[in-house]
């Protein structure tokens, strides 16, 4: 930039302050646009009292604003670190506009969609600020050419042949036709070098760099969204989405001030063809605007590509019963789940579900079973350990469109082990044994019996037990009272865990001979 700006004397007191320059292009009628953060860090450059900051990215003929925020701060000792920021309000607006000393790109139109003998159409006006006693002549111009939105400057190189001039009035606006690109894949940029003089080698300067629109199309369930990208020299205010009709030609269907729009309500396997024309101005009187360019064309083919809405999912099971596990029976999970219908009413192609299933919390979800028809919303399954699991369940269209995973479901075991209080091992085929009733999900004990005088007369980690009334020696045991203690441990979601407080107890040994 060929201007400096300097920020107001600024006086401060306890602490320092450092400055961030907010610059913009001018505020426009048709489109505003919010300040933005040019410097990263501090500015501590100062002239005399002031701090001063170069704006050196600046395109010729285009008018900047600029205001400048303070960030007051108390420094630890050493002046190292900065800390209790304030941040000040923001100065008064200054906006300037940059010499016109250099060429002013205008146009980058395509006007051919192909990957092969694409063509774009590039325009420039010539200098209006150009001193040329300083910089006599001849002039010429010379069309740079890079891929891309945001080529480096390097990557810039000549497509044409100079176009010269003896005289600045004959160094007029010039328009070049590049043809023979690729312009379906991807965007060009363009930049136009000015040389002065009789030695023309290195030019006096260039005009910022302007790139072509870029459209992109994503095809949807009876929708097209649309997209695209520029970087124009000059800013683009409006954006006009045009569909081709059945006669070739270019229809608008609406406008756009960001870089998108959703063309709704059309039919399922038809091809659509698309266009974008952008208008754009430099705010310059001098300059014609609006500047109008156009993207390449784009075809697209809308299809059901929407999944439905994920299902909310129950499972219910035994531990749900008011008796838990006293009445035994296989463990079974029950899976149900909604109708997907009622959250999205749009989804009214559901062909069936599919049901997912993990071990544990936060193992991988895998598929384990799938259910066809929109009504069919149950399913059954028994896991290896109890009851244990986590579950979720998806939605399927006709075109085989699955929705998210519903919420995942994870399902505990419901532990229980209880311990009677005495048995008759008399032979007579009932009550024989010593056995837990009623008992489930249990993984293992550690049960020990004792006598009256604590000496261990029978031990099992069986959650069965099955004891005869005989001691370690397999000698039958007299009548009496025995105590037991038993730790239990559970099958539960978490692993294998212990109960916190062990089962213990008496034993009535009954045998009916005495």
């Amino acid at each position: 930039m060929r201007w400096t700006i300097i920020s107001a004397g600024l006086r401060f007191g306890e602490g320092r302050a450092a400055i961030r320059f907010l610059p913009i292009p001018a505020l426009r009628a048709f489109r505003v646009k919010g300040y933005q953060k040019l410097t990263e860090f501090s500015v501590l450059e100062m002239k005399g009292d002031r701090y001063v900051f170069y704006d050196r990215t600046a395109d010729p003929g285009r008018t900047y604003c600029y205001r400048v925020l303070a960030e007051f701060a108390k420094l630890t000792p050493g002046g190292r670190y900065a800390y209790n920021l304030v941040e000040s309000l923001p100065s008064r607006e200054i906006c300037l506009q940059q010499n016109r000393d250099l060429p002013i790109m205008v146009k980058a139109d395509i006007t051919r969609t192909d990957p092969l003998t694409g063509a774009v159409q590039v325009c420039w006006t010539k200098p209006s600020e150009l001193d040329t006693i300083s910089h006599p002549g001849p002039y010429s111009y010379e069309l740079l050419r890079a891929a891309g939105l945001n080529p480096a400057p390097a990557a810039f190189q000549p497509i044409s042949g100079r176009l010269s001039s003896l005289t600045f009035a004959g160094a007029n606006d010039t328009c070049f036709l590049d043809q023979n690109l690729n312009t379906v894949s991807g965007p060009y940029s363009y930049r136009v070098a000015l040389y002065t003089g009789s030695a023309q080698t290195t030019p006096l300067g260039l005009s910022g760099p302007t790139s072509t629109v870029f459209l992109q199309a994503s095809p949807t369930d009876k929708a097209i969204n649309l997209s695209w990208q520029e970087n124009a020299s000059w800013d683009n205010y409006l954006f006009i989405v045009e569909r081709q009709n059945i006669q070739g030609e270019f229809d608008s269907i609406g406008t756009s001030f960001s870089n998108a729009f959703q063309d709704k309500g059309l039919v399922n396997g038809r091809e659509y063809c698309y266009r974008i024309r952008a208008l754009g101005t430099y705010s310059i009187p001098e300059i014609v605007s609006p500047l109008i360019n156009h993207s390449q064309i784009v075809c697209a083919v809308p299809k059901d590509n929407v999944p439905p809405c994920p299902p909310e999912l129950t499972v219910k099971n035994v531990c749900d019963t008011p008796d838990g596990c006293a009445s035994w029976a296989p463990p079974v999970n029950n899976l149900t789940w909604s109708d997907p219908r009622e959250t999205c009413p749009e989804a009214t192609d559901i062909a069936g579900y599919r049901i997912y299933f993990a071990p544990r919390p936060g193992e991988p979800l895998a598929r384990i079973g799938q259910v066809n028809g929109v009504g069919n919303r149950g399913y059954s399954h028994s896991p290896e350990f109890g009851l244990i699991g986590c579950y979720a369940v998806t939605a399927f269209d006709l075109l085989n469109n699955e929705s998210a995973l519903s919420d995942t479901v994870c399902v505990d075991n419901c532990p229980r082990y209880q311990l009677p209080n005495a048995f008759t091992p008399n032979g007579d085929g009932q009550n024989d044994l010593f056995t837990p009733f009623p008992f489930c999900f249990i993984e293992r004990i550690e049960f020990k019996v004792f006598n009256r005088w604590g000496q261990l007369v029978f031990e099992t980690t069986d959650p069965l037990i099955n004891w005869d009334g005989r001691n370690l020696n397999g000698e039958a045991l007299p009548n009496g009272a025995y105590s037991y203690i038993c730790k239990v441990y559970e099958q539960r979601l978490a692993g294998v865990l212990e109960q916190p407080i062990p089962l213990a107890g008496y034993i009535q040994l009954v045998r009916g001979d005495e």
